[in-house]
């Protein structure tokens, strides 16, 4: 059975305005980077400083839990049309195939910028290296964990991690037949406490089976989002991401922001999910959003590492006051995903085989 059209239509819009959420996340620039649900921040509470992070950290951490709901709810979509050899197969070209790609790309664009006298100082500030070594030194033991296991463009882990979901998908799928709520009870469980099971983490593995079981069990996505309006669940979820966002300036917080990140994902996935139909749900031909969405993989696949890089080069000639710093966390990813969508395009147009390469065979 083919996917609904207007589901599958904001399934595609959703899914370009949340990579475009992933961007931002990533574009945190306060000396410690590093975002985790219950991170306190020691930096000075002022405007500048409490908006990045209520952006970075609170009101835009919706993508990740829609990747693999969408994720989940499309693979029991169309199930029917796979065996598990089949569908192995295929996630071989559209997940591991551009995973290796992407971070071959990242090791090379960074081997450039070491090349580079001037630029090699940003590779050293952003700190993504690894083995302690510049890729200059790296032996061929080190360019393969490089390559499979510990890529430089981090954001490849949602490919790994979706691969590995869609090999298990099967028991999945049995697990959440009859009792799908002993199965979500025990993922929910893992995500909250923050216990990754094995080579399964708890965020991935709870929305990809809660997009199984949606699909499965007949959700109706379309009265979810009208109750979700009705009720206007973005004032409390707003409520949330700044009560979260002003106590991680505060001391011994860290458990507190820990549950609250968890709450406010949750209500950020469903507050997107019904504003959607209220707003670009009523357009039914917004053709620059659905042109612009044949390029997410270029977005997703290309920001990390450049995006340290190109924001600690600006840092160099403008400084890291905190207004300052605000105007480069905005403006800098504007910049490189409008750059991604371009390379995209010219791939598209010029050198189709390398674009159908670095997109996992997507069209």
């Amino acid at each position: 059975m083919a996917l609904d059209l207007n589901l599958s239509q904001k399934f595609r819009r959703l899914s370009f305005l949340g990579m475009i959420t992933v961007v931002y996340v990533h574009a945190f620039n306060f000396d410690d980077r590093y975002l985790w649900s219950g991170r306190p921040f020691e930096e000075v509470l002022n405007f500048e400083n409490f908006l990045q992070v209520f952006i970075a950290n609170g009101l835009l951490r919706f993508g990740v839990p829609l990747f693999f709901f969408r994720a989940g709810f499309l693979m029991a979509e169309t199930d029917e049309h796979y065996t598990f050899k089949s569908r192995f197969s295929k996630k071989l070209k559209t997940l591991l195939m551009p995973y290796f790609a992407w971070a071959l790309l990242a090791i090379l664009v960074t081997y450039f910028f070491e090349s580079q006298p001037f630029l090699n100082q940003f590779v050293v500030s952003a700190q993504l290296g690894k083995f302690g070594l510049s890729v200059h030194q790296w032996n061929w033991e080190q360019w393969l964990t490089g390559l499979a296991g510990d890529p430089i463009s981090f954001q490849l882990w949602f490919l790994r991690s979706l691969f590995i979901y869609s090999l298990l998908y099967p028991i999945l799928v049995l697990g959440t037949t009859k009792r799908p709520w002993i199965l979500l009870g025990f993922f929910t469980l893992a995500w909250v406490s923050g216990i990754n099971l094995l080579i399964l983490e708890g965020e991935g593995i709870l929305f990809f089976t809660i997009g199984i079981v949606a699909q499965k069990h007949k959700w109706n996505l379309s009265v979810i989002a009208g109750f979700i309006n009705k009720y206007q669940l973005w004032i409390p979820t707003l409520i949330v991401v700044s009560l979260k966002a002003w106590l991680s300036f505060l001391p011994d917080n860290i458990m507190i922001c820990w549950y609250l990140h968890h709450v406010q994902q949750l209500l950020l996935l469903l507050t997107f999910w019904g504003l959607y139909d209220a707003s670009l749900g009523k357009i039914s031909n917004h053709i620059w959003l659905d042109k612009a969405s044949r390029y997410n993989f270029f977005i997703y696949g290309f920001h990390v590492p450049i995006l340290y890089y190109l924001t600690d080069l600006t840092f160099h000639f403008v400084g890291k006051e905190s207004m300052t710093r605000l105007g480069v966390f905005i403006l800098v990813p504007m910049i490189l995903i409008l750059f991604s969508m371009l390379w995209g395009w010219i791939m598209d147009k010029v050198f189709p085989k390398a674009f159908w390469v670095l997109t996992g065979g997507r069209v």
